[in-house]
């Protein structure tokens, strides 16, 4: 039986700088150059987060991870200032929260999840 659910996130990205940028400003994840084309955001809690560098990013039906926020609200205005767009706006989920999915600049499904 695994002791952690999810130990790492990646991420394919056009631009690195663009996609550093927009997360950096949105959720305050501070990448580090780990190898050629590769970015590393470390939480120093067991799970890390890369940015992979590539040509183009197919949009479609792909995994979704959701981040654990205290404001949706607020992460939802800063997505849409920092060049990424709302794909579902806040939604409640009964007796646990609310959850909604972003766009980062390149296409990709961010989910958010505030619990009650």
């Amino acid at each position: 039986m695994s002791v952690n659910l999810i130990a790492h996130v990646e991420i394919p990205s056009t631009n690195l700088n663009t996609t550093t940028d927009f997360f950096e400003k949105v959720f305050d994840w501070k990448f580090k150059p780990f190898g050629k084309g590769y970015l590393l955001y470390n939480t120093h809690n067991q799970l890390t987060v890369g940015l992979r560098k590539v040509d183009s990013v197919s949009n479609g039906d792909t995994t979704i991870f959701h981040i654990r926020i205290d404001n949706i609200d607020k992460i939802l205005e800063k997505a849409e200032k920092e060049g990424g767009s709302i794909f579902r706006g806040k939604t409640v989920i009964p007796a646990m929260g609310y959850y909604a999915l972003i766009k980062d600049p390149d296409g990709n499904t961010i989910g958010l999840y505030q619990g009650n």
